[in-house]
């Protein structure tokens, strides 16, 4: 049965109803009763005061005579056993317990959201005094489990003042879901506690238990459930420390503030008391501080307090109950043209340059400096002009420890390294990404007429997988294909078994037969949420891949993905280290040109000019300006003052500026008076005329003004 059966019968099992349990107050209600028959919450119809679509939407349920009870139902599909559950809320719904009211399950309650942006999880928020439990024969609370929603669902649940989870049955945490414990509430999980900390589609650092206060109790001998990455079913505080997942105050692998006892029969959880009131704010480090245009990260802004220091308070889900702050925080940029800063603390490159952000709680204030660059330049670069020879240097390291070696049937002459399809490869030095956030690939290559089906232009990563050492599978990589089976081409980013649900690729339908001296350009950037390419300057194909849902929680929990906080050097190192067998033990081992890390795929039957590695993502903008370069060209370094030409040709306004002038970015405007903030220009046709970028722009029907940033 797959998980797509199993979700249809689980979401045809909710025959309850919630209008009974609903407060007396009608106009501030939205009442849900299964009038369709469909029991689903996104049917209209199910409403008696219309649907909630929005995040700011809630179903509340109030203190009614008696404890409020979801009975169980039935529903059976076809060879199926009989399940009941409450569905909802979904689609980024807020489901409020409030205060003092009681919620008894019948059987689950099953939240579902696949989109984890940290506006738009689904929300469980239980008030002070209410209570939610489940009978000893019944089944769960399920944020999240591996039956459910894949990639999802991505739900919070808050708990405050002196509110009660009793969880006899089973609780499941998976896939994103976030449980919070604030102040002196308490969850108290008494049976089998289902958490699948690295099931082959999830990482263990989306998903959280943060303890701000209150208590969280454990049976003893509670199971990880199945797909662990030590292959036992016993869980472990210990181990949910050290993987990321059990934190306190929203701190991420740290044991000093949380206190765990036993009395026989439960592991109980509480935190070391604050002390008392917050005595100083300050960010931490930037993760990246120098961020490229368009990317996006977290800004962790932490508290001070008697007892605790490094309290999380930059995040929709925090390390303390914000109704205990003498303030919301408030963030603000000196300078939006650069950098913008939203409500929760998430910074957004606009435009390079320089800028400080302000965090402000109360009567503290913390600062940090911003910084967008104007222009990138490689970390490792590769030019194949040698006549002949096994190694070729890295021109911008110069160390013989970063040389490429030539493997099989790999030629040097004529300016290129030719690969025979059958035997010859590029080896790069392992470790090459180490450290890494986001990266781009940038390389010149011509291919045969009929390229090898699923052959590796280049793949970063390993070629082995879960532990089996050796086994040429492939497992945590970046990879590009220029011919796929679908007679396409594809960047892909791969936490798992290559051509499964763990790897997810951007696809352009074009495969790269046939081209000569084309100009590929893979962007692999998980901080901004994207991964696309781009074929001689003209972008291709751009997708916000599955993979990074999952992993995009990296802006509600900021530093989950080790001490650095990125994702990229989480998959290929951190988590890649530990997917491998003993015999690889090392970073990103298996780097290549000419094939991929799985080892079924056949090798590139083509030619290399130039390859290059950046340690950011590029824009628009310099990709087409390396493209009208060429490969033989890095953009100068000319620091001077860039004069600017602008003349018109027929219907057209044409720009020209500098080759050698790295730090200017063409930008333009329609505001006047002229505006502070100017847009990079992405469009029009690039060329090279002498000295000079030339770039052609119709005219527009109304004015626009441009400017050399």
């Amino acid at each position: 049965m797959t998980k797509m059966k199993i979700s249809k019968i689980l979401c045809c099992s909710a025959a309850v109803g919630l209008t009974a349990c609903l407060g007396q107050n009608a106009t501030a209600q939205t009442a849900w009763t299964d009038t369709s028959g469909d029991n689903q919450w996104s049917a209209a119809a199910n409403w008696n005061s219309g649907i909630p679509n929005s995040a700011t939407t809630a179903v509340n349920i109030d203190p009614p005579a008696g404890p409020c009870n979801i009975p169980s139902g039935y529903a059976a599909d076809a060879g199926s056993v009989a399940l009941s559950m409450t569905f909802g809320p979904e689609w980024g719904e807020t489901f409020n317990l409030q205060p003092h009211s009681s919620l008894v399950l019948g059987w689950a309650l099953a939240p579902v959201q696949n989109w984890p942006n940290y506006g738009l999880r689904s929300m469980i928020n239980m008030y002070d005094g209410s209570v939610m439990s489940i009978p000893p024969n019944a089944a769960c609370l399920a944020l999240g489990a591996n039956w459910w929603w894949e990639g999802g669902p991505y739900v919070t649940m808050n708990m405050y003042g002196s509110a009660q989870y009793i969880g006899p049955g089973t609780t499941g945490l998976d896939f994103g879901a976030h449980l919070n414990i604030y102040d002196t509430a308490s969850a108290l999980f008494n049976s089998y506690v289902n958490i699948f900390v690295n099931d082959g589609t999830s990482i263990d650092l989306n998903d959280s238990l943060n303890i701000g206060g209150g208590t969280l109790i454990f049976p003893e001998g509670w199971a990880m459930g199945s797909g662990m990455y030590n292959g036992t079913t016993t869980g472990s505080t210990t181990d949910l420390i050290n993987r990321g997942i059990l934190r306190a105050y929203g701190k991420v692998h740290d044991s000093a503030d949380l206190v765990i006892t036993d009395n026989g029969t439960n592991t109980i959880i509480t935190t070391v008391p604050l002390g008392g009131s917050l005595t100083g704010i300050h960010f931490e480090a930037l993760n990246e501080p120098a961020a490229p245009v368009g990317s996006q990260q977290a800004l962790l802004l932490v508290g001070a307090y008697p007892s605790v220091t490094g309290v999380l308070l930059s995040s929709p889900e925090p390390g303390v109950d914000l109704a205990t702050l003498p303030g919301t925080a408030a963030y603000t940029s000196s300078d939006s043209c650069v950098v913008t800063v939203d409500a929760n603390g998430v910074a957004t490159a606009v435009a390079p340059g320089d800028a400080i952000i302000t965090a402000t709680v109360g009567s503290f204030t913390a600062t940090i400096p911003f910084n967008v660059p104007h222009h990138a330049t490689p970390i490792h670069r590769y030019s194949f002009t040698a006549s002949s020879g096994t190694t070729v240097p890295d021109s911008i390291t110069s160390s013989p420890s970063y040389a490429a070696t030539l493997v099989g049937g790999a030629v040097l002459g004529g300016g290129n390294v030719t690969l025979d399809g059958s035997t010859g490869y590029v080896e790069l030095p392992a470790g090459i990404l180490t450290g890494a956030h986001d990266v781009t690939i940038e390389t010149w290559a011509s291919f045969a007429s009929t390229i090898n089906t699923w052959a590796g232009l280049f793949a970063f990563g390993t070629d082995d997988n879960w532990g089996d050492a050796n086994n040429g599978t492939g497992g945590d990589y970046i990879s590009f294909q220029p011919h796929t089976g679908g007679a396409g081409s594809q960047a892909g980013f791969a936490q798992g078994l290559p051509g499964s649900g763990d790897e997810m690729d951007a696809v352009w339908a074009t495969p790269l037969d046939g081209m000569t001296n084309a100009h590929v350009v893979a962007v692999y950037a998980p901080s901004s949420g994207y991964i696309s390419f781009y074929v001689n300057g003209v972008l291709e194909t751009t997708l916000p891949a599955n993979f990074l849902n999952q992993l995009y929680n990296s802006l509600i929990d900021p530093g989950a993905f080790a001490a650095n906080g990125s994702i990229l050097d989480y998959t290929l190192n951190t988590r890649g280290i530990a997917d491998q067998g003993v015999n690889e033990s090392i970073a990103d081992p298996d780097n290549f040109i000419g094939r991929d890390d799985y080892d079924n795929d056949p090798f590139l039957n083509g030619s290399i000019a130039e390859f290059r590695i950046y340690n950011t993502a590029l824009t628009a903008a310099q990709v087409q300006a390396d493209y009208v370069l060429g490969p033989t060209k890095l953009i100068g370094s000319n620091t001077a003052h860039a004069a600017m030409t602008v003349t018109q040709s027929g219907g057209n306004v044409v720009i020209g500026w500098p080759t050698n002038s790295a730090y200017v970015t063409l930008a333009s405007t329609t505001s006047f008076p002229l505006s502070d903030c100017w847009t990079a220009v992405t469009t029009g046709t690039w060329a090279i005329v002498g000295a000079n970028y030339v770039v052609t722009i119709p005219a527009a029907s109304t004015a626009q003004f441009f400017v050399l940033q």
